[in-house]
Parts: C-alpha cells; sequence; structure tokens
C-alpha cells in the first residue's frame, strides 16, 4: 500500500509539473499563414475573371495546445480545408472539384523571429458528381501524404519562407515525391486595424517536373495584426494547376475574393 502511494504521489506531481508548461487551444499562433499559397489551409470565396468559376474553400487551422519550457515553446495544431470548385450558370450551380487537406502542424520557436514547421498531411483530389454527369470529366487516383519541414523568418511588417514536402505516397506519379516551396509578404500598415499587403508564392513539384506554380496575391487586411481579421485580395496565379484532378494542366487566372482568416 505504501508503494501504491508513492507511486500515485509521484505521477501526480509529475501531472502538475508537467500541465504548468501546457496551455490547451491557444489564442496566438506562432507559425504565420502563407497568404497567396493556394493550398493554405482558409475559409474564403472567389471569383475567376476569366470563367464562370468560383471558388469556395472551407477550412481553418485550430492551435490544440502549446509547451513552453526554459524559453522553448512547441506548439501543436489540427487544419483542414475542402476546397471547392463551383460554376455558376443561369439558374444553376454546379460543383466542380473537391480537394481534402489534412494537415497536422508541429511548430518550434527557434527564436520569436525564426520559427519551424512539421508537417504530416494528406491531401486527395475529386471530381464532383455535377464534374462526372453534367460536365463528363474523368477522373483519375490523385492523392498525396506528405512529411514537410519548413522555415520562416520574419521581420517586423514581413516574412520570408522556405519549405520542403516530402510525398512518401502519390498517385499518379507515384516516383515523383518532391516539392519545395519558397515565398514571402510585406505588409503596409494604414491604422491600427487596417493594413494593406502584398505576398508571393512560388512552388516547383517533380510531379511536373519542377515547373515553377507562382501566385501573386495584393489586398487590404482588417483586424490587422490579430489571428483572426477579414481579407480582401486579388491573386494571381500562373502555372501548372493545383488542384489534383487538374495537376498536369498549365492555366493563368486572375481572381478576387474575401478570406476570413482564423
Amino acid at each position: 500500500m505504501k508503494i501504491y502511494l508513492i507511486c500515485c504521489i509521484i505521477i501526480f506531481d509529475a501531472v502538475i509539473a508537467f500541465s504548468q508548461h501546457l496551455e490547451i487551444l491557444p489564442d496566438t499562433i506562432i507559425y504565420d499563414r502563407y497568404y497567396a499559397d493556394q493550398q493554405s489551409h482558409q475559409f474564403s470565396l472567389s471569383k475567376d475573371f476569366g470563367s464562370r468559376q468560383w471558388y469556395g474553400n472551407i477550412g481553418a487551422v485550430i492551435p490544440l495546445f502549446n509547451f513552453e519550457y526554459e524559453n522553448h515553446l512547441l506548439q501543436v495544431s489540427a487544419a483542414s480545408t475542402v476546397f471547392n470548385t463551383i460554376i455558376k450558370t443561369p439558374g444553376h450551380i454546379q460543383v466542380f472539384t473537391v480537394d481534402y487537406i489534412v494537415d497536422f502542424f508541429f511548430d518550434y520557436n527557434i527564436s520569436p523571429q525564426l520559427p519551424v514547421r512539421f508537417v504530416f498531411g494528406h491531401h486527395s483530389a475529386h471530381y464532383s458528381d455535377d464534374g462526372i454527369t453534367e460536365l463528363f470529366q474523368y477522373p483519375i487516383s490523385y492523392v498525396r501524404d506528405y512529411t514537410g519541414l519548413h522555415l520562416q523568418y520574419k521581420f517586423s511588417s514581413a516574412k520570408i519562407y522556405a519549405g520542403y514536402y516530402f510525398n512518401f505516397h502519390i498517385e499518379p506519379e507515384a516516383d515523383k515525391k518532391n516539392t519545395f516551396q519558397f515565398g514571402a509578404d510585406k505588409g503596409f500598415q494604414i491604422n491600427p486595424l487596417i493594413e494593406l499587403y502584398a505576398a508571393v508564392d512560388f512552388k516547383f513539384k517533380q510531379e511536373v517536373k519542377f515547373t515553377p506554380t507562382q501566385s501573386l496575391q495584393a489586398g487590404i487586411k482588417i483586424f490587422s495584426g490579430k489571428r483572426r481579421a477579414l481579407r480582401a485580395a486579388y491573386t494571381l496565379r500562373n502555372g501548372y494547376d493545383e488542384r489534383g484532378q487538374l495537376y498536369n494542366k498549365k492555366d493563368c487566372r486572375h481572381s478576387a475574393g474575401i478570406y476570413l482568416d482564423f
């Protein structure tokens, strides 16, 4: 009985000591989003200028917990987004493509200006029923399971970043496993709540022979400086499509949209 009580006390003390360094559902994030990245987790609606296509995306990044010990901070987050392409015709809406992306992020602060991120994620892409029965598209099996390592450096009103993904399972290009990503953004503070910004993002995917996909975005951010914000932005994307069913098709698209950052 004495041994049992001693073990219980030791475990209880360990739990108390651990909980002092743990914060559940923190309000702040330590790794900033990539504004120009098409596959950044988001809640948004945008319109393509050159077609009848709309892009309606539903998702968010949720920080689960922080663990801090002797000025070392680790944050674990879960993120999920459904990326939808919608075609609007008079009196009718057709859902064209649907991409599902789920990520788990493990972010560590090397310093307040230099966080690093480990990613473990999944991406699957599909044509919707409308895309097959009404738009007569023929689906392929497109799926990626991946890990990744990313790094960003934060300035006072800007950041630069670089990252690498390893697709340990990818279809249909089973042997094309590498993706590199680079980007930056810059903010221009108008007042304490409003900020203008510009952002660029470049991806080099082995599945399309490392031909770059380029994204440029410029817009206005309201409630600047807070984790939750509202953005209105213009975006230019040029290169291979990031929708999985269209991964080997090139395009140049101009769009404008509204983004809710969670």
